[in-house]
């Protein structure tokens, strides 16, 4: 339609005796100190508790309380509980910023694909630990840290944020590299498998980008792929990015 992006951003109006209010819960207490000293499961345990107490209203004010703790995941989850969509910052802040603009740089990256992956995978959890073995912020499963790094990477190296995001993107770099530059097939084989999506290519005829994503076979990887590309062009807006990314998505063709 060749039209500007309009995130539609209707930030939440949360008064701050609202705040106020709502923090001298006692589950709340604990839930933030066990956040802040690091316990970060004893830390959900006592938000839900806390959550389970609370009128919608009182659940948006947690959630930019949360946010504004820098406990992104609260904030981001609480809000779709809800089904308050509108407040572009509390849904997709800017968590992490410099360890994944640092290490975007380092691997010349797009730092907003990297924050779209981020958020995919884990809504900026950190401690986020998938049934498949994932783990961290950006979900390296153990096997891909080890090649990444010629020898085994620890749960505690992969808990931790920074060489999570190292680890992250330093991935998102070789995949990318494989896919000559192709950021729609490095985002399926983030997901799916560089392996699979090699098979997907196979004897495939040349089509547009967006066309090829609509023909994943996988229903998971095709609404992750359109989820990341979704994100990324937010993310892009956020971080001062002038180019759609859906500008250069529609003009890329897919082929063996």
């Amino acid at each position: 339609m060749k039209q500007s992006v309009n995130l539609q951003n209707y930030p939440l109006a949360i008064t701050n005796a609202e705040k106020v209010a709502l923090l001298k819960n006692p589950a709340a207490k604990r839930a933030f100190e066990f956040f802040h000293i690091g316990r970060f499961h004893q830390a959900r345990l006592e938000w839900n508790y806390w959550l389970s107490q609370l009128s919608d209203r009182e659940k948006l004010v947690a959630s930019r309380i949360a946010y504004e703790a820098q406990w992104y995941d609260r904030a981001i989850f609480t809000l779709s509980k809800v089904g308050y969509l509108n407040d572009v910052d509390l849904r997709f802040p800017l968590a992490f910023a410099d360890e994944i603009t640092h290490s975007s740089g380092i691997y010349k990256i797009n730092p907003a694909w990297a924050f779209a992956i981020a958020r995919r995978e884990s809504s900026f959890m950190a401690d986020a630990n998938s049934p498949a073995g994932a783990k961290g912020l950006m979900q390296v499963m153990p096997a891909t840290a080890k090649h990444l790094q010629k020898r085994k990477v620890t749960n505690k190296r992969l808990m931790n944020a920074k060489d999570n995001i190292k680890l992250g993107t330093k991935y998102l770099k070789r995949l990318l590299d494989r896919h000559d530059g192709n950021q729609v097939l490095a985002t399926a084989a983030y997901n799916a498998g560089p392996y699979r999506v090699r098979s997907w290519l196979k004897g495939l005829e040349p089509m547009p980008a967006d066309i090829w994503i609509e023909t994943i076979p996988y229903k998971e990887t095709r609404e992750y792929v359109k989820s990341v590309m979704a994100y990324q062009e937010i993310y892009q807006i956020k971080v001062g990015q002038d180019v759609s990314l859906f500008d250069q998505i529609f003009t890329m063709s897919i082929a063996q």
